[in-house]
């Protein structure tokens, strides 16, 4: 459609090393960070705002030149100041490339009466497209609405959430940040081929470059799992299998073992495009089995480790992951696994 376009690929480690770069930035203002996805945090100055930061707009400014200074001056970031996360966020969605806007009771039912849902955290499109029936398009209208009224078209969980959001009120879905979070349960990793793949020794290659991932950021959080999963997936068809087993594995060859288990019962009658690894029930891994042979895989996996830990990871690996195609981890925008990449 375009030939003269030029394709430019994504680079989520330099976005990952950008944001622990802002990360350090936001931490030096305040303890209280969250860093909510890989170009996107909440800082909270409440304790600290009377006597350090009285004006917060000022400091918007600050927060815009250290990030200059520390990624370089063509960056700019929007800072939104609200009383609660969703004031803030809001604020930040809205306001100027580049500038800061503060949302306060001066101005909260003007803005509420003109922004729209898109700019508001935690409704999504489909429950925009339900409150277009009620021709309801800015937050601030949701005023006129009981909760029974807007009940019968989305439920009560998210009536009652909508009429927070209609008066600036913190919705359930930013609360859930302050929980302080557990472990992961499950860590999974897949990748959609750019062709069919249907050559054993490719799809096995594949599926332990795969595991390799996983369990580098199960012995990262130090963690150990005892379910195995595997999903193949081709033009119309797809195959799921997995296993629960009796103890925890964390090792490399362990992994390997039960995901060629797996594979095998697979009937091999389609071409793969999308591969899909997981372990879970993770539990931390306190206990450790008395056996010679695991004290033995151990030693070896920790070796393996630091090696990989300094130089990257697949310095070293089996000889099972043909080399010449690596597949590299890769960082979600929303940083669904932020414990693991932001060393939390």
């Amino acid at each position: 459609i375009f030939p003269e376009i030029i394709l430019i690929p994504a680079s989520f480690d330099r976005y990952l090393d950008a944001t622990k770069k802002l990360k350090k930035i936001f931490e030096s203002i305040s303890p209280d960070v969250y860093i909510y996805s890989l170009d996107e945090a909440f800082i909270n100055i409440s304790h600290c705002q009377k006597f350090i930061y009285p004006q917060a707009e000022q400091l918007g400014q600050q927060i815009q030149q250290k990030i200059k200074q520390e990624l370089g001056s063509w960056v700019t970031a929007n800072v939104g100041i609200g009383n609660n996360r969703l004031l803030a966020k809001i604020a930040s969605e809205i306001a100027a490339k580049g500038s800061v806007l503060e949302i306060n009771q001066d101005n909260l039912d003007g803005i509420l009466a003109s922004i729209e849902f898109k700019d508001v955290c935690g409704v999504g499109y489909q429950l925009t497209k339900k409150l277009q029936r009620l021709n309801v398009t800015h937050p601030y209208q949701l005023r006129f609405f009981t909760a029974e009224e807007l009940g019968v078209l989305v439920g009560p969980f998210w009536a009652n959430e909508l009429l927070k959001i209609a008066y600036g009120q913190e919705p359930h879905l930013l609360t859930l940040l302050e929980k302080p979070s557990s472990h992961m349960k499950s860590i999974g990793r897949s990748i959609t081929g750019f062709r069919l793949y249907d050559r054993e020794d490719e799809i096995k290659s594949i599926l332990f470059n795969l595991c390799s991932e996983v369990i580098d950021k199960t012995r990262k959080m130090k963690l150990a799992g005892r379910q195995i999963t595997i999903n193949l997936y081709g033009q119309n068809q797809a195959f799921h299998d997995h296993i629960t087993l009796k103890y925890f594995i964390e090792h490399l060859d362990e992994m390997f073992i039960w995901v060629k288990k797996l594979y095998q019962h697979w009937n091999k009658d389609f071409k793969i495009i999308k591969f899909a690894i997981r372990l879970s029930l993770l539990e931390p891994n306190d206990q450790k089995p008395l056996l010679p042979s695991w004290h033995k895989q151990e030693k070896i996996q920790t070796a393996l480790d630091k090696i990989n830990a300094k130089y990257g990871l697949f310095t070293l690996h089996p000889a099972s992951i043909m080399k010449q195609h690596l597949i590299r981890p890769e960082v979600t925008g929303f940083l669904g696994d932020r414990d693991y990449q932001l060393g939390n």
